[in-house]
Parts: C-alpha cells; sequence; structure tokens
C-alpha cells in the first residue's frame, strides 16, 4: 500500500476545523494499519523567505520531522506573481500546488501497490481515482476533514476517515501548565 499525503490540503483543513497540533506519525500510523507499507510521501509548498531565517529553520525542522516518520517528502517553492490592475493597483497571487504531481505519482506506482490512501479533501483527484480504481484494480481510501472535502471524492473513494476519528491524532496546543 501507498500514501499520498497532500500537505496543503491538510494543513488548511486542520487550520479552519481543528485545534491542536497534529500528529504525523500517528497519521501515518492510522493509514497504514496492518498494511504492509510501500511508500509514504508527503506534497510541500514551501514559502521562500528572502533572507535564510527562522522561517527556513521552522521548515527545514518539519521537513526532518516527516523523514523521521516514515515519509518521503517532495517539495516546491510557492509561486508568487504580481500583477497591476488597469487602475495601476498592484495585486498578488500564490500558486502552490501538488495536484498533477501527486497524481503522476500515483501512477507510477499502480504496478506495485494495491491499496492507496490519499490524505486530501479536493475533488481534482476524483478522476484520477475513478482511473485506479477502474483501470488498475487499485483499493482508494481518503483521509480528510469531512467538513471540507469534496462529496465527488467521498462518492467515488472506497473508504473514508475523518481526521476527527483518528484515535490520538491531535496534541493540545499552547503551553504547559505547571502541576501543584
Amino acid at each position: 500500500m501507498a500514501v499520498f499525503v497532500d500537505g496543503a490540503n491538510l494543513y488548511h483543513s486542520i487550520k479552519n476545523y481543528y485545534k491542536g497540533i497534529l500528529d504525523y506519525a500517528r497519521l501515518l500510523s492510522a493509514a497504514v494499519g496492518d498494511r504492509k507499507l510501500l511508500r509514504a510521501t508527503f506534497y510541500i509548498v514551501e514559502k521562500q523567505e528572502a533572507e535564510e531565517g527562522q522561517g527556513t529553520t521552522s521548515a527545514r525542522s518539519f521537513v526532518y520531522n516527516l523523514n523521521k516518520f516514515g515519509y518521503k517528502v517532495r517539495s516546491k517553492p510557492l509561486v508568487v506573481h504580481e500583477t497591476l490592475t488597469p487602475e495601476g493597483e498592484r495585486t498578488v497571487s500564490h500558486k502552490g500546488d501538488w495536484d498533477i504531481g501527486v497524481v503522476v505519482d500515483m501512477m507510477r506506482l499502480a504496478g506495485h501497490a494495491d491499496t492507496y490512501v490519499l490524505v486530501s479533501g479536493d475533488g481534482d483527484y476524483v478522476e484520477a481515482v475513478e482511473y485506479l480504481q477502474s483501470e488498475k484494480g487499485i483499493r482508494v481510501e481518503v483521509i480528510s476533514a469531512a467538513q471540507c472535502t469534496s462529496q465527488a471524492l467521498l462518492d467515488v473513494c472506497d473508504a473514508h476517515t475523518d481526521l476527527a476519528d483518528v484515535p490520538d491524532l491531535f496534541r493540545r496546543s499552547g503551553p504547559k501548565q505547571a502541576v501543584s
């Protein structure tokens, strides 16, 4: 089996719907269960800092920990586009997703695994999921925040697990309180 984690989708789901810090080792353990893991890939988009600073160190630490937990990390930079409106106002847009990269990796591994776990609620994966199921015979399970998961993705996946239903997935955040 193989696990594919759409890091940007997961990040936004956690930020909007959950309190606490996600335990990435627990996420992988829950995705794999008692099956044999071929590969777990975590896809991230990194904001490029103008100077080597705390943000860069934090990103490196995050990637190091993901590797330690058993994920292969694929990273690409966030692309920032600045344009001017006809009125002369500056607009900034950001582009950074791994949808095509995730699908390509799924296709590459299709002859080597019989089950995939996709950690994402993005409906852009529906066509790939349907193809993998019908043409390659792969079981595709999804782990995501139910509140922001595409209904079309829920309709095509073989099984869905809500992040909220994974035991011990979130640790409390914030300062630790002294015990008297």
